[in-house]
C-alpha cells in the first residue's frame, strides 16, 4: 500500500494534548501536514495552547483543534474525514489514580474500537499508528534478556494466575499490558479486514524529553520521579531494576516515519526503547547522569530500600535490556543522546515550574 505524504491531505492525532501526542503533532507540521489535533477538553489552556502556538513556529503544516473522546462512538468522525493517516496516541492511563485498572483496560479496547469505526467510517485512511507500549512486549524472562519486536507480554504466562481479566480493578500493570497486547492484535485484524489501511505499532518503554505543557507531568510517570530526584528525593521508580529510556521526540518522530516509509507493511510494530547500553541505566548512573548535567541541584538517588539488594547480589536487577534497532534499520530513525533527553527533562520540568530544585 503507497506511502502517505503530506499532499494527500490532513492527518490527525488523537490524545494530542498529552505528552507523546503533542510531540507527534510537532513532528508532523515540520514535515508540513496539516494536522487535526484531537483532545477531550479544548476548555483547558493547559491542554491547548501548547498546541495552538505551534501554529506561530515557522513549520510548513498547521494544527487545528478538534474535540473528541475515546469512550463516544462516533466522536471521531468529523476530524477524521478526509484524512490520510490517524496517528491513535490517546489512551487512558493510571497515573495519579486517574482511572482505575479496568478504565484502563476499557478505555484502551474500546476506545480503540470507536476510533477505528471512525476511520474505517473516512475510506480515506492508508496509514494507523497505534501508540501500543513496551508492556505488550515484556514478558518473565531471565536477567539479560534482551527484547525484540518478537516478543509479547503474553509469552511465558502459562504458570501466571494474574494472565486473566479476573477481579481485573486489582491487577494495575498486568491489566494494562493485557489490554494493549489485545488492542495491538485487534487493530492489525481489522486493517487485514478492511483492506484500505495499514496498521503498524509503537511500543515505546520509558520515555523521557522536553516537557510541553504542565499537563504533562503525569504524577506517578517516569518524568514526575525524575523530577522529585532533582528535588532532593530518592528514586522511588524503578529503583530495584534499569531505566531503559528512550526520547519522547523519537517517539514521535518514529510515528511520522511509519506513515511516510515504503517499508512498513500491516502488522508491523516497533519497540522504541534504549538506543544502545547508554540508555539502560540504573538509578545510581541516573543521579551521576543529572549531577554532571545539573551541577549545582543536589540530587537525590538510590533509596535505602536498594542497600540490602546490592550486598546481596552487587547490583540491581538485570531488566529491561531492549534496543530500537528495527526503528533505526527499517526507519532511518536518528535517536538522541542520553544526555540531551535527560537534561531536556530536567530543565523543561524546572522551567515550566513543576520541580523546585534542591540547590547545593
Amino acid at each position: 500500500m503507497p506511502a502517505v505524504t503530506s499532499s494527500d491531505g490532513p492527518v490527525a492525532v488523537t490524545g494530542a494534548s498529552g505528552y507523546i501526542g503533542s510531540h507527534v503533532v510537532i513532528s508532523l507540521l515540520k514535515r508540513g501536514y496539516n494536522v487535526r489535533a484531537c483532545i477531550t477538553d479544548p476548555e483547558n489552556p493547559d491542554k491547548t495552547e501548547h498546541l495552538l502556538s505551534l501554529n506561530n513556529v515557522d513549520y510548513s503544516g498547521n494544527v487545528e483543534l478538534h474535540k473528541a473522546n475515546l469512550l463516544d462512538n462516533g466522536s471521531y468522525d468529523r476530524p477524521f474525514a478526509e484524512c490520510s493517516a490517524i496517528l491513535h496516541v490517546g489512551t487512558a492511563m493510571g497515573y495519579g489514580g486517574a482511572n482505575n485498572p479496568r478504565q484502563v483496560y476499557d478505555g484502551a479496547v474500546n476506545g480503540t474500537s470507536n476510533v477505528l469505526a471512525s476511520a474505517r467510517k473516512a475510506g480515506t485512511v492508508k496509514r494507523f499508528i497505534y501508540t501500543s507500549s513496551f508492556a505488550a512486549i515484556g514478558h518473565p524472562a531471565p536477567p539479560g534478556y534482551v527484547y525484540t519486536e518478537n516478543d509479547w507480554a503474553s509469552d511465558n504466562r502459562d504458570n501466571d494466575p494474574n494472565w486473566n481479566l479476573d477481579n481485573l480493578e486489582e491487577k494495575g500493570e498486568t491489566g494494562y499490558a493485557m489490554a494493549k497486547v489485545e488492542t495491538e492484535h485487534m487493530v492489525n485484524r481489522i486493517a487485514e479486514e478492511d483492506g484500505r489501511f495499514e496498521s503498524i505499532s509503537v511500543c515505546p518503554i520509558v520515555v523521557l524529553g522536553p516537557l510541553l505543557s504542565k499537563v504533562h507531568e503525569l504524577i506517578g510517570s517516569w518524568q514526575w520521579f525524575l523530577g522529585r530526584m532533582l528535588a532532593g528525593k530518592p528514586c522511588q521508580r524503578g529503583w530495584q531494576a534499569l531505566w531503559n529510556i528512550v526520547d519522547v521526540r523519537d517517539v514521535a518522530e518514529s510515528q511520522v516515519l511509519m506513515i511516510e516509509s515504503a517499508v512498513c507493511k500491516n502488522g508491523d510494530r516497533y519497540q522504541l526503547s534504549a538506543t544502545d547500553a547508554s540508555g539502560e541505566i540504573d538509578c545510581m548512573q541516573l543521579q551521576a547522569h543529572l549531577l554532571e548535567l545539573f551541577p549545582h541541584i543536589d540530587v537525590g538517588g538510590a533509596p535505602d530500600e536498594l542497600a540490602p539488594m546490592l550486598e546481596k547480589y552487587g547490583k540491581v536487577y538485570d531488566a529491561p535490556r531492549a534496543h530500537c534497532d528495527k526503528a533505526r534499520a527499517d526507519l532511518g530513525l536518528q535517536t538522541h543522546a542520553i544526555e540531551d533527553t535527560l537534561r531536556e527533562t530536567g530543565q523543561t520540568m524546572m522551567d515550566l515550574g513543576l520541580v523546585t530544585a534542591k540547590l547545593k
